[in-house]
């Protein structure tokens, strides 16, 4: 089927360059660009019908090209754009993006803010699974950036929910994945996601999963009396903090990390997690922890039971 889909999709690429190169006469140059841009169109597909993803991207792109540069429809460019990237990302993550970054920009010219909000964090995501690298950049680094530039364009839509898991994912990837981690920027970003829980009534009651982590994130950068100073804050400015499941057991860790009682913290972590699972960051982050008051314990995560 592929050949077959190939051959079909090269007959409207062929038609689609012959329809561009055609001598044209009082005015018929727009048509004959129209119709190419809608050619290579049907040439991508063809392509996508086939499996052929890098050609249906490709098409795409040329259907994309014309009309962006040769006919100002930059609502089927953008279209075009999307669509190549949305083929591409099956077989060339850096292809995919390319082609959304080119959408982006015609996203943002048109104001059309939301629509680059989803395909900037489309981005963030390909970066970070894909492991891409770029410019001397880790795929950390460039998933890092281009969170911040989605959460920025949901930001101008005061889409806080959108925005908000951004920068939570933002605080994730500085606190887990960079090499070394940014634990100072990961607090920060956990203390503001937990105040702005704070400041919305259907919010409010996940305030406390952000400060507990923020509290994590000092422990993992072995500064506990920071921890502590983080306990005592968020108790004043969330009355129900320190009673709650995450605040007794921010504070059992603290305990066990500055008395070194490494059977106290185990124990702490069992009970967390047999009532609220641990999650695979907070597994990390407490791993991190727990090795700084285990002796020194060597060997990879799996090697280190926190219960």
């Amino acid at each position: 089927m592929s050949k077959a889909q190939k051959a079909k999709g090269d007959v409207f690429v062929n038609e689609a360059k012959a329809l561009l190169a055609k001598k044209s006469w009082f005015g018929s140059a727009s048509r004959n660009q129209e119709d190419a841009a809608e050619t290579y169109e049907q040439a991508a597909n063809a392509y996508k019908v086939g499996g052929l993803n890098g050609e249906a991207g490709d098409a795409y792109m040329k259907a994309a090209e014309v009309y962006r540069d040769k006919l100002s429809d930059f609502q089927s460019a953008s279209k075009c754009l999307n669509s190549a990237g949305t083929v591409y990302k099956k077989s060339s993550a850096s292809d995919a993006i390319t082609a959304y970054r080119q959408a982006i920009a015609l996203y943002t010219d048109s104001a059309r803010i939301m629509q680059a909000a989803k395909l900037q964090k489309t981005i963030a995501e390909l970066y970070e699974t894909e492991e891409i690298e770029e410019d001397g950049k880790s795929h950390v680094v460039l998933a890092i950036e281009a969170y911040e530039g989605a959460a920025e364009f949901f930001g101008m839509e005061e889409s806080k929910s959108s925005e908000s898991q951004c920068w939570a994912k933002i605080a994730e990837l500085c606190s887990a994945a960079l090499n070394p981690p940014d634990f100072i920027r990961a607090v920060n970003m956990y203390d503001d996601l937990g105040r702005r829980c704070l400041d919305s009534n259907l919010l409010k009651f996940n305030a406390k999963g952000y400060f507990l982590q923020a509290i994590l994130c000092h422990l993992a950068s072995g500064d506990s009396v920071g921890a502590s100073q983080a306990l005592n804050k968020y108790e004043s400015i969330d009355y129900t903090f320190g009673d709650s499941r995450e605040g007794k057991f921010g504070a059992a860790l603290i305990d066990a990390v500055e008395g070194l009682d490494v059977e106290g913290f185990s124990t702490a972590c069992f009970e967390f997690d047999r009532i609220s699972k641990l999650n695979p960051w907070q597994t990390s982050i407490l791993v991190a922890v727990k090795r700084s008051i285990d002796d020194g314990e060597d060997g990879s995560d799996e090697e280190v039971d926190l219960t």
